[in-house]
């Protein structure tokens, strides 16, 4: 039991707290004689606080578990003319911006894709001049690393 003298608002207060249950949120409080049950605010019971932990069992082993034998699925995806030169994925991002249209003549060096990659825009160019055929993404396509883009003949 632990006795206090408080003075709220200019008024006096002899307060016991007598018994706080540390199973609950739930203290026995006497203030100036007149006992109260007082539920603690913000407070969480020890019992549900501490978790209990129990040992995985021994056929959860780790180097028993094998890896899928299935083939991921393809991702469905307009196939390149033949002939003419393909433009590739460099690396797996998010395409920002199409520089080019079909019909559109293209010099070696020329932005034909803004890729954003890492949280950075990484310009596509043209390996190739020629005449753009084909566009196989659209703005805003998660393209994968070696995905055909553009198809220029």
């Amino acid at each position: 039991m632990k006795d206090y003298s408080l003075k709220i608002n200019g008024q006096n207060y002899n307060v016991q707290i007598d018994e706080v249950n540390e199973a609950s949120t739930v203290a026995h409080v006497t203030v100036n004689g007149t006992p109260y049950e007082v539920e603690i605010a913000g407070a969480s019971s020890a019992a549900a606080s501490k978790p209990q932990v129990a040992p995985a069992p021994r056929e959860a082993n780790s180097g028993m578990i094998t890896p899928s034998t299935a083939a991921p699925a393809a991702k469905p995806a307009a196939a390149p003319t033949a002939g003419g030169s393909v433009v590739k994925c460099p690396l797996p991002g998010t395409v920002l911006s199409l520089k080019v249209a079909v019909g559109d003549k293209v010099a070696v060096g020329q932005t034909l894709v803004v890729l954003e990659a890492m949280k950075m825009e990484n310009n596509i160019d043209a390996a190739a001049a020629g005449v753009v055929k084909q566009i196989l993404v659209q703005q805003g396509a998660t393209v994968m690393e070696g995905d055909s883009l553009i198809v220029i003949e």
